[in-house]
């Protein structure tokens, strides 16, 4: 067995999910421990009943702590016209974290939590578990509050590492 096989594999792995079209989202936290927001597409459904999303966010990330000790959060749920707020919180913009809530209209939703204006949704929820799983810890998020926004813009998608919408996808 070639000593390659693993990076080879996760090669093919991350180009064959590339493949999937995957909803893009900003998760926000807010608190004691401070506020940070990162663009996330392994953002799921588990179930309606009771409401519980699952997040998977790489060990590394800056929000990991932060997630952890504040406990509560918010998916921001991006249209199409908000490629901007998702370029800025994946850092290709390269403005600090505190300067990428400075760039949009955000206000606190029910929970506490930045929520950003215009998003498609907003779901406010509380971390229930983390689990470390190879390189990302998954989160489940119980569900809290929801504010689903009644205009008709497309949702922004990721897909073979570019943005595209619903319109075109």
């Amino acid at each position: 067995m070639s000593d390659n096989l693993p990076l080879l594999l996760a090669q093919s792995y991350r180009n064959a999910m590339a493949n999937v079209a995957s909803g893009v989202h900003v998760i926000t936290t807010g608190g004691a421990a401070g506020s940070y927001g990162i663009t996330m597409t392994a953002v799921t459904s588990v179930t309606d009943e009771p409401p519980t999303l699952v997040l998977c966010i790489n060990r590394k990330a800056a929000i990991q702590p932060i997630l952890r000790a504040n406990g509560h959060l918010c998916v921001n749920v991006l249209s199409a016209q908000q490629q901007d707020v998702a370029e800025h919180f994946a850092g290709i913009t390269k403005l600090t974290p505190q300067e990428r809530f400075e760039q949009h209209v955000w206000t606190d939703g029910p929970s506490g939590q930045p929520q950003v204006a215009d998003a498609l949704a907003h779901l406010h929820g509380r971390v229930l578990q983390a689990h470390d799983m190879g390189s990302h810890t998954v989160f489940y998020v119980a569900v809290e509050h929801i504010h689903v926004n009644s205009n008709a813009e497309p949702g922004l998608l990721y897909f073979r590492r570019h943005f595209t919408h619903t319109s075109t996808a």
